[in-house]
């Protein structure tokens, strides 16, 4: 009964042993989320104030679009063209099939250093490959 109860326990401090090495493994492997901030070169806006940032997550396929402009020269209906004209041409880039919406558009406004009251139009999409 001694050997047999031996042999049990010394199965089980090897197989606790196997799985501290494979999930010391998983932790080693983990993902790249760091966060590529890309300023394409052509905007695709004739507002003189308005800049377009995008924040790409590789590993996730993810990316936040920023359309920043002052906010006396701001219109929605320009602000979604221009982002979507950036995805678009993003897309064609990085060579995904297409791109979903995660979440609602947010519009919110800001002063910048200067004083000036800035609206930022932001929305986020996973593309898809």
């Amino acid at each position: 009964m001694k050997k047999f109860l031996g042999i049990i326990a010394i199965m089980m401090a090897l197989s606790m042993a196997f799985a501290q090495n494979n999930s010391s493994d998983e932790e080693g492997a983990s993902m790249d989320t760091s966060v590529q901030v890309i300023v394409p070169e052509d905007m695709h806006t004739t507002n003189k104030t308005a800049q377009v940032r995008i924040e790409y997550i590789a590993a996730l396929d993810e990316v936040r679009i920023y359309y920043t402009c002052l906010e006396v020269s701001f219109k929605e209906g320009e602000a979604r063209e221009t982002i979507h004209a950036c995805l678009n041409d993003f897309q064609l880039e990085r060579n995904y099939y297409g791109y979903k919406y995660m979440k609602q558009d947010r519009l919110s406004y800001k002063k910048n250093a200067r004083g000036l009251k800035q609206a930022t139009y932001a929305c986020q999409v996973k593309f898809q490959r």
